[in-house]
């Protein structure tokens, strides 16, 4: 009997040494990845509302770190939504191209002290949103985390950025169908097309009548805002239509009669306030804040680019024009813009749910 109990109390005590040599956290089925977003900070954009959005959904089963470089107009937008992030400040990042050399510079000034924080943290993932962060972070991650490339703009076909990307990402993300097809075939291999994702919004039906224009982007050459101002310029001698600009900061002081500039705000108040939105970029990835307005059945007018035909083809029908002052004036003067038409079918792909499933996917890789 003794030698039975001893027998029982030998076998339970053999058990619990077993059980204490398995190692929860070196079992990665059993915890949640460690995912970082990491971003500049000195702007916000639909860049940065596409990645929220996904964040967002993503908290529910990774563990998720935002990372800014610098307080400014996105860690005050985080802050405002009761989103956590980190501060990880570097040496100020170039912000006028062409700057290569000036990349490479900042990369090497800065190399050290990311690729320590980067070994001090392990991340499972490093996903990259931002060019200027994509180039540093990867670069500095020399491969010792997996990198998500998500590229949003258009590159040069020519551009020496093809074989960074190639070297130092383990999977690309391109937001449209244009932005892919800019990559050349070797990095076309290991590249996704997700496009950005759409929260429905409730907005109130406006007039026919045109009283409050919106432009949404930055005040520069590429976003056509020269093109906007000569709009305004023509509309304001007969007109009383305010025009409203919407940027997270602006190059220049506009001091102008019935022109409105404005910080960024959310979408749902530029919609519930302007009855068209003038959308005349030069070069654009996708077109977010076009897509906003014409999934609401609101009226917009685009340049005829690539990205927004991709848009006109696939999500909704909307006015695209040549991109001149004179051709929008037309369109305009007439009162004749219809509403924009939604292609239903297509619409699942820009489901908050369709887009993070999709990321899954390509996170499930690693």
């Amino acid at each position: 009997m003794v030698q039975n109990i001893k027998n029982e109390f030998l076998k339970n005590l053999s058990t619990k040494k077993k059980s204490k040599k398995f190692n929860y956290k070196n079992n990665k089925t059993l915890i949640k990845k460690k995912i970082c977003f990491p971003f500049v900070g000195d702007s916000i954009g639909g860049s940065h509302i596409s990645s929220l959005l996904l964040i967002n959904e993503l908290k529910k089963n990774y563990r998720i770190k935002i990372i800014l470089h610098e307080k400014n107009v996105l860690s005050k937008f985080l802050e405002k939504k009761g989103i956590k992030y980190e501060i990880f400040r570097l040496s100020k990042f170039p912000k006028k191209g062409p700057y290569f050399i000036k990349v490479l510079l900042f990369l090497f000034l800065n190399f050290f002290k990311l690729n320590n924080y980067l070994r001090k943290n392990n991340f499972d993932i490093i996903h990259g949103n931002d060019l200027r962060v994509n180039l540093c972070w990867s670069f500095a991650n020399m491969n010792t985390n997996k990198f998500i490339w998500h590229q949003r703009n258009i590159l040069n076909k020519k551009s020496l950025l093809h074989f960074f990307i190639l070297f130092f990402s383990d999977h690309v993300i391109a937001i449209s169908k244009t932005v892919y097809n800019c990559f050349p075939g070797f990095i076309k291999k290991k590249t996704s097309v997700v496009y950005n994702p759409f929260k429905k919004i409730r907005i109130k039906a406006h007039s026919k009548k045109i009283s409050n224009i919106a432009f949404v982007g930055k005040d520069n050459y590429q976003k056509g805002f020269d093109i906007f101002l000569k709009i305004f310029f023509e509309l304001k001698k007969n007109t009383n239509i305010q025009f409203n600009a919407y940027c997270s900061k602006f190059l220049s002081n506009y001091d102008y009669k019935n022109f409105n500039i404005y910080s960024f705000k959310t979408i749902e108040s530029i919609m519930s306030k302007n009855d068209l939105l003038i959308a005349p970029s030069r070069k654009e990835g996708f077109g977010r804040s076009l897509i906003e307005f014409a999934i609401q059945k609101k009226k917009v007018i685009a340049s005829n680019i690539d990205a927004h035909r991709e848009i006109n083809s696939k999500f909704v029908n909307i006015i695209l024009v040549k991109n001149e002052a004179k051709e929008y004036l037309k369109v305009i003067k007439k009162n004749l813009i219809p509403s924009s038409k939604i292609i239903s079918k297509n619409l699942k792909k820009l489901d908050p749910k369709f887009h993070v499933n999709s990321i899954l996917q390509i996170y499930r890789k690693f």
